[in-house]
This record gives C-alpha cells, sequence and structure tokens, in this order.
C-alpha cells in the first residue's frame, strides 16, 4: 500500500470575522482529501491578513487575530498564525506560503549527519512547535494546499511555478 502524502491547510484572507464556515471549509477540505487515499492533512494553518490589506471595515490585525484564536479553542489540528498579519505592509500569498514553508522546515527534527557521526538537536529546540512529533517526520515528503479567494492570486502564483518551492504546492483556487 502507498503511503499518503502529508498536507498543511492553509488559508490566507482577512477572516474579517472569522466564521464557522471558515472553519467548516478546512473540515470539508480535510475530509475530501483523505477520501481520495492519497493524501494525509497533518495540520491546518490560518493566516490573516495585514492591517494593510486596505479593505473597507477591516477591523485592526490583532482583533482579528485573537477571534481566530477563539474560534480555534477546541481544534487539534487547525492552528492561527499571526506573522501575515504584523508584517508592516500587505503580503502576497507566495510570500506567506514561503514562510510557512520554511518554519515548517524549521520545526522537522534534524536528521543524523552521516559524517559526523551525531545526531543533530531539532532546529526548533526550545520552540513550541505545532506539529506532534509523529506529523513533523511525515512532512518529510509533505505539500501545502493553499485556498486562494479569487482567480487572479492563483494565475500569478501559478506564474511563479518554476520556484522550488511552488512546484511543491498544489494549488486549491476558489473561482
Amino acid at each position: 500500500m502507498k503511503s499518503r502524502i502529508p498536507v498543511v491547510l492553509l488559508a490566507c484572507g482577512s477572516f474579517n470575522p472569522i466564521t464557522n464556515m471558515h472553519l467548516r471549509l478546512f473540515e470539508v477540505a480535510r475530509d475530501h482529501l483523505h477520501q481520495t487515499g492519497r493524501y494525509q492533512v497533518i495540520g491546518g494553518i490560518i493566516s490573516p491578513v495585514n492591517d494593510n490589506y486596505r479593505k473597507k471595515g477591516l477591523v485592526a490585525a490583532r482583533h482579528r487575530v485573537a477571534m481566530a484564536r477563539l474560534a480555534l479553542q477546541t481544534s487539534d489540528w487547525i492552528r492561527v498564525d499571526s506573522w501575515e498579519s504584523e508584517q508592516t505592509q500587505w503580503m502576497e500569498t507566495i510570500k506567506v506560503l514561503r514562510h510557512h514553508h520554511s518554519e515548517l522546515l524549521r520545526s522537522l527534527p534534524r536528521m543524523e549527519d552521516p559524517d559526523q557521526g551525531s545526531a543533530s538537536s531539532p532546529a526548533s529546540a526550545g520552540r513550541d512547535t505545532f506539529f506532534r512529533e509523529e506529523q513533523r517526520s511525515a512532512l518529510q515528503g509533505w505539500t501545502f494546499i493553499i485556498k486562494v479567494k479569487v482567480a487572479w492570486q492563483c494565475i500569478r502564483i501559478r506564474q511563479k511555478l518554476s520556484e522550488p518551492l511552488v512546484e511543491k504546492a498544489s494549488l486549491l483556487c476558489k473561482w
């Protein structure tokens, strides 16, 4: 039996406010991906946009992040990441994807270095990491699935598919 591809779901958006439907989309996506038999969803990330997104009526990022954290208190697999909301300017989705890619790699335990003959300590030593040990080890062959709100964002991301990071990512576009 072929092993499943580990997947992290990433939703970028204003979450102004976060709703039950946002959370339900994660559940539906996870269930669908599991039913294919090809994927194992190991985590979900909600990434609220920065205050400079310039959306009329946008509540301050710190409040949107706090609301999302409250909404996710009972979730053991979806978390809020405030990095995007804390930046000095609005971030393109590809930059958010790069950030989460590098954070996930940083949270992976380092493998034994055959030249050194000893195992290195985890790169995230001392940090509270989201993924449990078995999930982090599964991330060796991970993929990201991101929800993109509008078609032009999908097109812009697909134009950058030559980037090594995006070649590893699957895009789930909401048209």
